[in-house]
């Protein structure tokens, strides 16, 4: 895949040797930016991981960067550590699911057993980090967290609609979000989920 697009990936390389040649992306301008975070194995999970979000600078090949983090694993020669095949990611919900922050958890259908914290990501520029952190609309996140809590709670959407925390321009969008989100109770009781639209992200979210 080439693309001049923020995408991520999952590694399963040793941290100094992704941090190493991570740096020579950034060192030879096929990188702007890059950021990863350990992850323990939660329960449905084999083996520790590392979270991977990399800005090119300007169009990269993706299969090129695969090719510069094949490491070789010592305890199994023939089959070398390196990453998942990468996809285009959105830094804020990359960010906020490397740190299994709760609230972004419960708005997609998820909980995790580990959560982490700022401390825990590396990365090749911190003010850059930062400023990234600093854009993330938490708002929505909030607004969503409060409609899922009025629907499973019972309070009616109407009086949710006089809290002003709707924009009025998507009352129907997030009506419709509220009706899925209360009858999710229903599926509760068995072993399936339901999916909706996130009125606010368009992206498709789980109830489990």
């Amino acid at each position: 895949m080439k693309t001049s697009r923020p995408f991520s990936t999952i590694s399963y390389n040793s941290s100094d040797f992704l941090e190493i040649r991570l740096g020579e992306l950034i060192a030879r301008r096929q990188l702007d930016f890059f950021a990863w975070v350990h992850h323990y194995p939660e329960e449905d999970e084999t083996k520790p991981h590392k979270h991977v979000y990399l800005v090119p600078n300007g169009k990269i090949d993706t299969d090129q960067v695969l090719d510069c983090l094949l490491e070789l694993d010592p305890e199994n020669p023939l089959k070398p550590l390196g990453c998942i095949r990468p996809r285009s990611s959105k830094f804020a919900h990359w960010y906020l699911y490397g740190l299994h922050d709760p609230a972004y958890l419960a708005s997609i259908g998820q909980s995790r057993k580990y959560h982490y914290s700022l401390e825990d990501f590396h990365c090749s520029d911190m003010d850059y980090l930062l400023e990234e952190i600093h854009t993330i609309d938490f708002a929505k996140l909030n607004r969503f967290n409060v409609l899922r809590d009025a629907a499973l709670n019972g309070t009616p959407f109407d009086e949710l609609l006089l809290t002003g925390c709707i924009p009025i321009q998507q009352t129907y969008a997030y009506k419709q979000a509220y009706d899925i989100l209360a009858n999710s109770c229903t599926f509760r009781n068995g072993s399936h989920g339901h999916e909706f639209t996130d009125p606010d992200t368009g992206e498709i979210r789980l109830i489990t």
